[in-house]
């Protein structure tokens, strides 16, 4: 029976997106060749086991391999046997088949046969570290396929001043809080140019939203788990980067892509978007489960709020997707404008409303607090305790 190698440990050297427990079953010649090549070029992790083509496979190889290379000669009925003992323990088991002179008869066969891809022998550490890192982000897309994609609830103001701001930042943590999604809530502030829930919270961050943008090829699940900073408050927040940056330096498709990888590893994501629009904002908006629009009871706040409104209706952004929350709102008998009039002039219902509290929500800000933090019998932070507990009903929470 082969040899186990003990894992080289190269000082963590091994190549990206490389899994752990890549087995390689080959015969003593190609085995010391490839340990050759595995110390040379620092590939860690790569398991060697020398055997003769004709020896069954170690069942334990089989058991906790992640990636599996064998060496079978198509000539040798025990030899091809390896492949039968293979799926009938793993028959997903991502599986390279490595052979000499190798023809496409015998690769069409093998692929029958359940055979992920075909290396040739002798072996090339860099076709063949090519052929595992192509099977590796093969089992990451099949494994990511199956994972359903989280709300996305968009934050709109409907101007500037309306108080977006704080309401996300409070719902993100009446979610986190409040019968809490599975896998955690992730805030992120694309306010490119204005964004301050970082400095609001007393956070910050090397990697910002706009480096995740500017990632290219590079971003994925670990790079964006590596930028998230834990707001404190049971959420996870990407901060807006520091410097104002240009509305337009941001790629549509990267965001997008972005937002995905956040919707996988999260169980809700909340974005609070910049004042004004732009093609990135409105795909965005449009790729939303939910957009909250916000706005207050002013004559100019609900007149921006009717344009935002017209604005969704021309880009094919569904009415019953925008819910409207009235921000700042006097818990009075008498109002200048009343809910029933906002109605009306919108012709789209209200959602929510949220107290007015200045005094309190300034303070508490000042100080680094949410409201409850500061006063446990906030209105405002009530209201938004009942925000969040509706939308987690509506997602099935």
């Amino acid at each position: 029976m082969g040899t186990l190698d003990t894992p080289f440990d190269l000082g963590g050297g091994m190549a990206i997106g490389m899994p752990s427990d890549v087995f390689v079953v080959a015969n003593g010649v190609e085995i010391d060749r490839l340990r050759a090549g595995v110390a040379f070029r620092r590939l860690a992790d790569l398991r060697l086991i020398a055997a003769s083509p004709a020896e069954p496979l170690p069942e334990d190889v089989i058991a906790s391999a992640a990636l599996l290379v064998i060496e079978v000669d198509p000539a040798d009925r025990a030899s091809m046997r390896r492949i039968a003992q293979v799926r009938s323990a793993r028959p997903n088991l991502p599986l390279v088949v490595a052979l000499h002179d190798a023809n496409v008869a015998t690769v069409r066969t093998l692929v029958r046969q359940g055979v992920n891809d075909v290396a040739a022998i002798p072996f090339d550490l860099d076709e063949l570290t090519a052929q595992l890192l192509d099977l590796a982000a093969q089992m990451r897309e099949k494994q990511v396929a199956h994972v359903p994609l989280a709300p996305l609830v968009s934050v709109v103001r409907s101007a500037g001043g309306a108080g977006a701001t704080t309401v996300i930042t409070h719902l993100a943590a009446a979610l986190a809080a409040n019968d809490p999604p599975a896998r955690g809530v992730c805030l992120i502030d694309l306010d490119i140019q204005y964004g301050s829930i970082g400095a609001a919270l007393g956070k910050s961050a090397k990697t910002t939203a706009l480096e995740l943008l500017e990632a290219g090829n590079r971003l994925d699940a670990e790079f964006l788990r590596a930028a998230v900073v834990a707001s404190g408050r049971q959420f996870d927040l990407i901060v807006a980067p520091d410097a104002i940056t240009p509305l337009e330096a941001i790629d549509v498709d990267q965001l997008l892509h972005m937002l995905t990888i956040a919707r996988r590893e999260y169980g809700a994501v909340l974005v609070d978007l910049p004042a004004n629009w732009t093609n990135w904002a409105l795909s965005t908006a449009l790729a939303s489960t939910e957009i909250l629009l916000v706005t207050d009871l002013t004559i100019p706040g609900l007149r921006q709020t009717k344009r935002r409104l017209e604005l969704f209706d021309t880009v094919g952004i569904a009415r019953e997707r925008v819910r409207l929350i009235v921000n700042r709102v006097e818990k009075r008998l008498f109002r200048m404008i009343g809910l029933d009039e906002v109605r009306r002039t919108l012709g789209h219902p209200v959602h929510a409303t949220l107290a007015g509290e200045p005094t309190l929500l300034a303070t508490s800000q000042d100080q680094g607090l949410l409201a409850w933090e500061a006063n446990r019998k906030s209105k405002f932070g009530q209201d938004i305790v009942a925000l969040a507990a509706g939308l987690t009903r509506e997602w099935g929470g």
